[in-house]
């Protein structure tokens, strides 16, 4: 599978944990979309984050782009917001204590649905595959692998 941009998708800036008064909620982190088109928020399918060898399901993080902050199931419904090619979003992981000061291991895989490929194709009328299998057994064009592999690593290093 050829992927771009992989290398610039986890930004080095901006790796902290978050505190809500004097409680660590999380942390967070800084990344790009590595589609060079930018990307319909409505169109990012899934997204896969495991730092130090430990995931974190999509429901217990949020994707903020230019000040406005979206739960994934939120991002769906953003068909007229985009995410442009190089602009950083932030992503905020809740995890009660966070992280620990220090280096951690940060791998990221991202799938973006492409608007001129169609989801399914049950009539075969398009000859593009093969198409993915999901967990369920179902295929679509443009639905992610599963699992999403992770295409970007990076070690950061956590300051408090």
């Amino acid at each position: 599978m050829a992927v771009f941009y992989e290398d610039y998708m986890i930004c080095t800036r901006s790796f902290c944990n978050v505190m809500n008064g004097t409680q660590t909620t999380g942390f967070q982190l800084q990344i790009r979309t590595n589609y060079y088109r930018g990307t319909y928020l409505s169109q990012i399918d899934s997204l896969r984050l495991v730092v130090d060898g430990e995931e974190f399901p999509n429901d217990d993080m949020t994707l903020t782009i230019e000040g406005v902050t979206y739960t994934f199931d939120q991002l769906a419904k953003a068909t007229h917001k985009r995410w442009f090619f190089g602009d950083p979003a932030t992503l905020t992981v809740f995890k009660p204590g966070g992280l620990k000061p220090g280096p951690h291991t940060v791998q990221l895989g991202l799938f973006n649905r492409n608007s001129y490929i169609p989801r399914f194709d049950p009539e075969g009328l398009y000859p593009f595959g093969p198409p993915h299998t999901g967990g369920d057994g179902a295929t679509g064009y443009g639905k992610p692998p599963s699992p999403l592999p992770l295409i970007a690593k990076r070690t950061m290093t956590l300051v408090q």
